[in-house]
């Protein structure tokens, strides 16, 4: 796992995989301004772990609507409606399989 600075713009990138979770935590509660979620299931204990940190000022969540996924417990309503309740912008993509996580204004 490390940083690499982007150019220009300040922007950092960092590949994580191992101990996401708490990397994720950390930048959602060290930037607080805004973030954007692009996965294609979405549980309420996921969304609950980011939103741990604080309340970002923006949020933003493409994901894959499909009833199937809800029916099968890959993905919960009740995320969704955790996320609306925090203010969460949420747009729908058939066959989405991306998992992006932006974190901070650009």
């Amino acid at each position: 796992m490390g940083m690499t600075p982007g150019k220009g713009i300040g922007i950092g990138f960092q590949l994580v995989d191992s101990g996401w979770g708490r990397v994720l935590e950390e930048a959602v509660a060290a930037s607080g301004s805004e973030l954007r979620i692009v996965c294609p299931f979405i549980k309420e204990r996921a969304a609950l772990r980011l939103l741990a940190g604080g309340k970002p000022e923006t949020i933003q969540v493409i994901t894959r609507f499909n009833l199937g996924d809800f029916g099968e417990g890959v993905s919960d309503t009740a995320a969704l409606r955790l996320l609306l309740d925090h203010g969460a912008q949420i747009r729908g993509i058939r066959g989405l399989h991306a998992k992006l996580y932006l974190i901070g204004g650009i």
